[in-house]
């Protein structure tokens, strides 16, 4: 069972070792995409980010919702209600994609590798049991947090696993650990969305957004709707495709 109030280390040695085993990659892949391409992702994942779901369809497009199966209805003190079987069926006839979270929301960085598989094992088969017999192909490390080892067997499994270090898919990556920008209620959160997609399609490069909750007045896990709104908007209209993990990687080059 997930604790709600766990939160990673933010010691200095974790710091260190979260950007040396960003600097590692595991699976190297070229980011190479025709057009811009950003992609909507929601965490854990209540089932107001279904009002997400609504916003990028009506520019389009789809986005990836990464499930942490032991939350599966359940009602977060901190989010409100979880998603369900319900939920999962309604996301995948609209299109959008499932991802894998972990079952118990587990620190990836801080468990053995044994440890990591069963879990993810666990998350996988929970899915199935729920009626959602789609492959499985895009995960999202909880909290952002890994290891070189976890990296390397979650590339076997996975076609893309996200971070939430800041910043652009391009180049050279590790499509183990694509990076990402957090959606946000406050004005910082706003500016740096804005900067990151004005570079993504100046750079013609594959941008992640990551958020939880969204509504009017989102939780601090979550992001307003309006916010989406502007940057699914603003990305449609610069040429940029909406799509979710597993599509983003196929335009990206990143997979076949």
């Amino acid at each position: 069972m997930m604790q709600w109030s766990y939160a990673p280390s933010r010691a200095l040695p974790a710091r260190v070792q979260r950007h040396v085993t960003m600097w590692r990659k595991a699976n190297e892949a070229f980011v190479a995409p025709d057009r811009p391409v950003v992609t909507f992702t929601f965490d854990d994942f209540p089932k107001s980010a279904l009002n997400g779901a609504d916003i990028v369809e009506k520019h389009g497009g789809r986005a990836g919702f990464y499930a942490c199966t032991s939350l599966m209805g359940q009602r977060s003190p901190v989010m409100g209600e979880m998603f369900d079987t319900a939920t999962l069926a309604e996301l995948r006839e609209r299109g959008h994609e499932i991802g894998a979270h972990t079952h118990a929301h587990l620190d990836c960085s801080r468990a053995q590798l044994s440890q990591v598989e069963r879990d993810i094992g666990e998350n996988l088969v929970a899915l199935a049991e729920a009626g959602h017999d789609a492959t499985v192909s895009a995960f999202a490390f909880p909290y952002g947090e890994t290891t070189y080892s976890a990296k390397q067997w979650v590339g076997d499994l996975f076609a893309t696993a996200r971070g939430i270090l800041p910043g652009l898919n391009m180049n050279e990556v590790d499509r183990s650990q694509l990076r990402a920008v957090e959606l946000g209620a406050s004005a910082m959160h706003r500016r740096r969305a804005l900067s990151a997609l004005d570079a993504c399609i100046t750079r013609k490069a594959w941008l992640f957004f990551f958020t939880h909750d969204v509504g009017e007045t989102p939780t601090s896990y979550g992001a307003p709707a309006d916010l989406i709104e502007e940057l699914a908007a603003r990305a449609v209209e610069a040429g940029a495709v909406l799509a979710a993990p597993t599509l983003g990687a196929v335009l990206s080059g990143v997979i076949d």
